[in-house]
């Protein structure tokens, strides 16, 4: 099972977005291989406003292996045995998402949607096991935009 603490911070520089106001988010996801288990955070730089600013700062990042924006890092040690990978994807959200601390639990289990317009939308079914029936209901393309992932962030509308 994947343990809290996937992710840890050493330098945040993240801000609560502001309602009805469309943010640049990096929806940052680690995976454990073979399975549907996964924890996502949502991580914001007020500095960067478009899609290709982040996704700049990603390519930086991985290359350089030292995320001087989104700062995040990836606790392999934490996995005892197990695989997992990262994935990012650079969004636009205008819900409000409290601020990222790796202490906090991951105990929130969110349906996480990016469509083809890079919009971000997140649901919170009251567990994991019923994020996956809600996933499963989904028709085929809204499938393939979604997931489900534990968090320890808030978000509302």
């Amino acid at each position: 099972m994947i343990k809290a603490g996937m992710f840890a911070a050493v330098a945040l520089l993240g801000a609560s977005a502001q309602a009805a106001e469309r943010q640049v988010y990096l929806v940052a996801t680690v995976q454990l291989d073979g399975s549907n288990l996964a924890q996502s955070i949502f991580l914001h730089e007020p500095q960067i406003t478009e899609l290709q600013g982040c996704l700049d700062a990603v390519r930086k990042g991985q290359r350089e292996r030292d995320w001087m924006q989104y700062h995040h890092i990836f606790q392999r040690d934490k996995f005892k045995g197990f695989t997992g990978h990262m994935h990012y994807r650079c969004v636009y959200s205008d819900l409000q998402i409290s601020g990222w601390y790796d202490k906090m639990h991951y105990n929130q289990p969110y349906l996480i949607s990016i469509d083809d317009g890079a919009v971000l939308s997140v649901s919170r079914p009251p567990s994991l096991a019923q994020c996956s029936t809600q996933w499963s209901a989904l028709p085929a393309k809204k499938q393939a935009q979604s997931f489900c992932a534990m968090g320890n962030q808030t978000v509302t509308r």
